[in-house]
């Protein structure tokens, strides 16, 4: 298994512009456990798992003990997901099809939406400190 004090590629960091950034989460962990992922996308631990169940595009990594550990390509497609079946109330046989990974990882939409996300948190930040 690798390090778990890597550098970080679910930093909100400007100069991260792959869209692997997480938002407003100041891990600095490479993986992120199934009770911190959980807790970032809004939803219980066992939702994760059900959710991994039913969409091959998570894959987890997993220990000896069958811990969870999810890595930066994993959170976005758990937040697609969740911003697909709770905000939109898009139903989940209807959210698999639509959230897909590409060989790289996650789809352009999904990078591209990622990437907005970070920049309307940067501007509001930038308005907050205006004021």
């Amino acid at each position: 298994m690798e390090s778990m004090n890597q550098s970080n590629p679910l930093n909100t960091d400007a100069s991260n512009a792959e869209g692997t950034s997480m938002q407003s989460t100041p891990q600095t962990k490479t993986y992120l456990k199934i009770g911190e992922a959980a807790e970032i996308i809004g939803v219980p631990a066992s939702t994760l798992r059900f959710w991994e169940k039913q969409f091959p595009q998570i894959k987890p990594m997993k220990n000896k003990k069958g811990d969870r550990f999810y890595n930066a390509k994993d959170m976005e497609v758990l937040k697609e997901i969740y911003y697909l079946s709770h905000s939109k109330g898009v139903r989940l046989s209807q959210v698999s099809k639509k959230v897909k990974r590409d060989d790289a990882g996650i789809t352009p939409q999904a990078e591209l939406i990622s990437q907005l996300r970070n920049f309307i948190e940067k501007l509001l930040k930038l308005k907050e400190q205006l004021e």
